[in-house]
């Protein structure tokens, strides 16, 4: 029988040997370090700052560590989501299209995916005169936890800026 702490282990270790395996694939050496980050990064299970990380593993350089966070968004192991005051956060991509939505509270991202936002998209590809090439959306908001325990800031979103009060 396989407890639920088994099949987390196991779920780590498999996201430890993709993310091993995309850098191989990118070409990158397998050193230590990205290793050791690989193995911590696989043990998440919720979004994360490059700072958390350098605190998590004091005996990586700071910037080791933000050269490979960078290096993984590139071969998209990694989604960077921008937070309201611009600070980037960090979280492993499920390898399927989809969209961001943030806490302003506590940080939180989740991912999502809505046909309705879907059907926009393809109509914005037949609409364009020229290629779309991509995009980015992250959605402000939230979330019940945080609402429900009155965490946070009172923030509202002007046009593309938060203002908070």
């Amino acid at each position: 029988m396989t407890t639920v702490t088994g099949r987390a282990s196991t779920a780590a270790t498999q996201t430890e040997s993709n993310i091993l395996a995309a850098l191989e694939e990118h070409g990158s050496r397998m050193t230590w370090p990205r290793r050791e980050l690989a193995a911590m990064l696989a043990r998440r299970t919720d979004s994360f700052s490059a700072e958390e990380i350098v605190a998590g593993l004091p005996s990586l350089g700071r910037a080791t560590i933000y050269r490979t966070l960078r290096l993984l968004v590139e071969v998209g192991i990694l989604c960077k989501t921008a937070m309201p005051d611009g600070s980037p956060r960090y979280s492993l991509d499920d390898a399927h299209h989809h969209h961001h939505l943030v806490c302003v509270s506590c940080g939180r991202i989740d991912e999502f995916r809505h046909p309705a936002v879907e059907r926009m998209l393809r109509a914005m590809k037949n609409h364009v005169g020229g290629e779309l090439i991509g995009h980015r959306l992250e959605l402000y908001h939230r979330c019940a936890v945080c609402r429900e325990s009155g965490q946070g800031v009172d923030a509202h979103m002007h046009g593309t800026h938060m203002h908070v009060h």
